[in-house]
C-alpha cells in the first residue's frame, strides 16, 4: 500500500509539474504584414488573416493607409475586432523623405505611427532605418541626434503603451550601442535575420536572436523573395526556428513574405505555419 501511496503521490507531483510548466510556456503568436498580404492596403486585410487560420496579427500600414486619421483607423479597430485579429504593430511609418539618419524629417512620421498604435492598441512602432538612412555608430555626428530623437520620444510611446521598434542595418555590437546611449525601455529592437544577414552582417541574423534578449520587441520571419521559409535562403530556419524558442523570447512573429495573390497568401503561409509548427510548438 505505502508503494502504492508513493507511486500515486509522485505521479500527481509529476501531473502538476507538467501543469506548470504548459502554463509558463506562452502560445505562439503569429502576425503577417499587410504590405505583403495585399497589393493595396484595405481593412479587409484582417479578414484575410483571419481566414488562414494559425495567424492572430497584423501588422499595418502607417503612411500608406494615413493610420494617423482617426476615422480610418476606427474603421481598421473595427474589423480587428470584428475578425478577432490583433494589429500588432505600425510598419511602413516613414513618409516619403523622411529618414532617422535626418532626425527633423523623421519626428512628425514616428508621431504619427505613435497616434495610430493609440487608437489601434499596437504594441510596437516599427522605425525603420537602412543603408544611408541609418545612422553611422562610428560618427557622433551621425548617431547623436538620433539618440536625442528617440530619447525625446521615447516617453510619447510608453505614455501609449506601445515602444518603438527599431529594423537597422547596424551590425550586433553596433546595435547594443546604440541601445545603450538611448537607455530606455520605450526604444527596443525589431529583428528581422534575414535583413541583418543581407545588409552585409553575414551570421549576424541568427547571433542576434541567441544573444539579443529582452532587447528585441518584435521579429520578421522571411527567406528574401522566396515566400516560403522551408526554402533555402540566407537564413536557415532549421536553426532559426529553434534558437528562437531556446531564446525564451514570447513577443509576435510577424511573416514578411511577398505573395502573387491574395490566395496564394493563405496557401503560402498555411505551409508556412505548419513548418514552423515544427519547431515552436
Amino acid at each position: 500500500m505505502t508503494d502504492r501511496r508513493q507511486f500515486l503521490l509522485a505521479s500527481l507531483s509529476a501531473a502538476a509539474s507538467a501543469i506548470a510548466a504548459d502554463s509558463e510556456r506562452a502560445p505562439i503568436k503569429i502576425a503577417h504584414r499587410e504590405g505583403n498580404m495585399l497589393k493595396q492596403s484595405s481593412p479587409t486585410v484582417y479578414e484575410l488573416a483571419a481566414g488562414i487560420g494559425g495567424v492572430s496579427g497584423v501588422e499595418v500600414q502607417t503612411v500608406r493607409s494615413r493610420l494617423w486619421d482617426r476615422e480610418t483607423a476606427l474603421t481598421y479597430k473595427r474589423e480587428s475586432m470584428r475578425w478577432n485579429i490583433r494589429t500588432v504593430s505600425m510598419g511602413g511609418v516613414m513618409a516619403p523623405g523622411a529618414s532617422l539618419a535626418k532626425p527633423s524629417t523623421a519626428e512628425e512620421s514616428i508621431r504619427k505611427a505613435i497616434i495610430g498604435a493609440e487608437i489601434l492598441g499596437a504594441g510596437v512602432v516599427l522605425v525603420p532605418a537602412f543603408r544611408q538612412d541609418c545612422p553611422k555608430m562610428d560618427d557622433e555626428a551621425s548617431y547623436g541626434l538620433v539618440v536625442e530623437l528617440l530619447q525625446k520620444l521615447a516617453p510619447a510611446a510608453r505614455d501609449v503603451g506601445a515602444v518603438l521598434g527599431l529594423e537597422l542595418s547596424l551590425s550586433l555590437e553596433e546595435h547594443r550601442k546604440l541601445m545603450a546611449l538611448v537607455a530606455h525601455p520605450a526604444i527596443r529592437i525589431y529583428w528581422d535575420a534575414h535583413g541583418v544577414d543581407s545588409m552585409a552582417h553575414p551570421t549576424e541574423g541568427l547571433k542576434g536572436i541567441e544573444t539579443l534578449g529582452d532587447l528585441i520587441c518584435q521579429q520578421h520571419l522571411k527567406n528574401g523573395r522566396i515566400p516560403l521559409l522551408e526554402e533555402p535562403g540566407l537564413i536557415d530556419w532549421t536553426k532559426g526556428l529553434p534558437a528562437i524558442k531556446a531564446s525564451g523570447y514570447q513577443g509576435w512573429l510577424a511573416f514578411e513574405t511577398p505573395h502573387d495573390t491574395p490566395e496564394l497568401c493563405v496557401e503560402q503561409t498555411r505551409r508556412n505555419l505548419a513548418f514552423i509548427q515544427r519547431f515552436l510548438a
